[in-house]
């Protein structure tokens, strides 16, 4: 298979600090690191072509470049950039910050290649992640736009409360919003309160900005709905880790409920997501007047297959059909594991014949060998039982499918039964 690791461009003298960074970037995430230890050889890296990285770190002080020259280089190539370097003072971080650089990070401690790490990390993620900034001021709006531009976000803009409500609606994919507190028609405050009916903590971050010193505000904000506050005099140091900490908050978040949400052992996902999630997409869709099929899915004597080969042949067995059954999904349908042997596919707007199309497929691409011993061969199967498809609840749509799973073990297995009475025997 083609590597898949995204590249990225390290422009370091020193041998040790090279080896140290390597090992930490591509420990941090999945990322293949070219390194370059002279302006010459980074220079030529780039004009070759050959190595497309998608960001910059950079040391400040090369060989042949040793006033940061290097910065220009990968800036100019259009390469997001960070500076990872021991010499700083005030005059270079406010040059090299006027040269538009994501970060700086000094090498002062064995913590600061940790947070490298993670920096490149919010780089990666930030090419996909939508912001928006709602200002009526279009010297702020086109300010705060730059700096999160340089942070490879995605940005939307808005310069009124009504407008941004709109652009929220039309981009619900949106992370994060930076909200000053005078705005035209509503203020900050009340277009928050809106917000936070629709979006919780838990998928939108707000921050919110001012001008103004007044110590009150940061309560008012916070108080509205806000998950922080910035004065707009703020560095863009600051800037840039209060949305990178705000961000990484929500990841965190979204991890932890894929995890709630997803089988350890197969990667499916489990019974709390169908009855959470997809008990919600069922109403939406028996409410739009669309079909909502269920498939639920069991091996043939799975009990004998444990008993007589082991458990992890067994455990190796649910994981291949998982697979199969991932693999050959439909689009925008849902594939979960109820428990033991048992799965269930959910099928929103597929009709039965294009249903049982998927499900016959599935039961003869059945693995024919142990899947952890290829000497070990027997031939799995399965049964399936479909439901209607109109059922006005999930529970009730279940039931119909568990009968008719029932009525597949019944005749004989490794067949597929419909509520329609229609039965799929063996090939």
């Amino acid at each position: 298979m083609p590597d898949q690791k995204k590249s990225i461009l390290l422009v370091e003298d020193a041998n040790f600090f090279a080896r140290v960074t390597e090992s930490e970037i591509e420990r941090a995430g999945h990322y293949h690191v070219t390194t370059a230890k002279t302006y010459a050889q980074a220079k030529a890296i780039l004009e070759e072509g050959k190595v497309k990285p998608f960001l910059a770190l950079v040391d400040l002080t090369l060989p042949d470049a040793p006033d940061g020259e290097v910065v220009d280089l990968t800036i100019n190539a259009g390469l997001p950039t960070i500076v990872f370097s021991g010499r700083f003072d005030q005059t270079t971080r406010r040059s090299i910050l006027k040269k538009g650089i994501v970060d700086y990070v000094l090498k002062d401690s064995p913590a600061s290649l940790g947070y490298l790490g993670e920096l490149v990390n919010r780089v990666d993620r930030n090419l996909n992640t939508k912001v928006m900034i709602v200002d009526d001021s279009s010297h702020a709006l086109a300010l705060l736009k730059k700096r999160l531009q340089l942070y490879c976000l995605q940005v939307i803009t808005a310069t009124s409360g009504e407008q941004a409500l709109e652009k929220l609606k039309q981009n619900p994919d949106i992370k994060l919003i930076i909200i000053d507190h005078l705005l035209p028609g509503a203020t900050g405050f009340e277009v928050m309160t809106q917000i936070r009916r629709t979006h919780s903590f838990n998928t939108l971050a707000v921050i919110g900005i001012s001008a103004t010193d007044d110590p009150a505000l940061t309560a008012k904000f916070l108080k509205s709905g806000a998950n922080d506050f910035l004065n707009k005099a703020c560095t863009p140091e600051e800037l840039m880790l209060r949305v990178s900490q705000n961000l990484n908050q929500l990841d965190r978040i979204t991890e932890l409920t894929e995890m709630a949400h997803r089988d350890p052992m197969t990667g499916l996902f489990n019974r709390r997501h169908l009855y959470n999630t997809v008990d919600k997409l069922h109403k939406d869709q028996i409410r739009a007047g669309k079909a909502m099929r269920y498939a639920m899915i069991d091996i043939d004597r799975f009990k004998q297959i444990n008993d007589k080969f082991g458990h992890e042949t067994g455990d190796n067995l649910i994981i291949s059909v998982a697979h199969r059954i991932s693999d050959l999904l439909p689009p925008k349908s849902v594939a979960i594991r109820i428990g033991g042997d048992e799965f269930c596919v959910a099928l929103p707007d597929i009709d039965e014949p294009t249903s049982k199309q998927f499900l016959s497929e599935l039961r003869s691409s059945m693995p024919v060998t142990d899947p952890g011993n290829d000497e070990r061969t027997f031939a799995p199967t399965i049964s399936v039982g479909l439901s209607a498809g109109h059922e006005n609840t999930m529970a009730s749509a279940l039931r119909v499918a568990d009968r008719c799973l029932y009525r597949a073990k019944k005749s004989g297995r490794n067949r597929i039964v419909t509520s329609s009475a229609t039965t799929l025997d063996a090939m």
